[in-house]
């Protein structure tokens, strides 16, 4: 009842580091680029440029935004047209390629993404961060949070503490407490006459 306050019970995460949410994202993005036939492959690719923020994400998210705009605009333009067999094999050829690679590209990546943990993810630390320079330092008025458990010190840090019994502010508490106590006996031996 006195003591320390118990730190609370932080649940813990799945093992499964793909939430519904997340696989539902997997699954939209490979749906949108083999429904559009690869015309908009584009788009898985763009997702993964945001979230991971590299530059090869961002520079095959080009090349693929190029060769599916450029495919579009072909098709445009010779609609009209009737094709040899050698224009559709090669039309169908760069559709093949754009649902095969892009797709194939992003869910590999997402899913090493995913499998990684939360605190290795590349855009969630500061540049030049270095976890192996962390230093927690002690806070000097305590522990002012009581839901969080108490820092951990080297004991070289911690500070000396004075011998039990020891002290005018200990021996003050010890004598409010006896009289407390003797108050108390004598409530209950009143209460229990009457």
């Amino acid at each position: 009842m006195y003591g320390p306050p118990q730190a609370p019970q932080v649940p813990q995460p799945s093992k499964s580091p793909a939430s519904g949410g997340r696989i539902a994202l997997l699954v939209l993005f490979s749906a949108l680029a083999l429904l559009s036939c690869g015309f908009l492959s584009w788009a898985p690719m763009l997702r993964l440029a945001v979230v991971t923020r590299r530059t090869l994400d961002w520079v095959l998210f080009g090349v693929t935004f190029l060769v599916s705009a450029g495919l579009f605009t072909y098709a445009a333009a010779t609609a009209d047209k009737e094709a040899t067999t050698a224009e559709a094999l090669v039309a169908v050829g760069i559709m093949m390629l754009l649902v095969a690679g892009p797709l194939t590209y992003y869910l590999v990546t997402e899913i090493r993404r995913l499998d990684r943990p939360a605190a290795a993810a590349p855009g969630l630390r500061p540049p030049g961060y270095d976890p192996s320079a962390a230093v927690t330092v002690p806070s000097p008025i305590g522990n002012p949070n009581p839901y969080v458990g108490p820092a951990a010190v080297p004991p070289a840090v911690r500070a000396p503490q004075p011998p039990a019994g020891h002290g005018p502010r200990i021996d003050q508490v010890r004598a409010e407490l006896d009289e407390l106590s003797d108050l108390l006996r004598h409530q209950r031996e009143d209460d229990g006459r009457a």
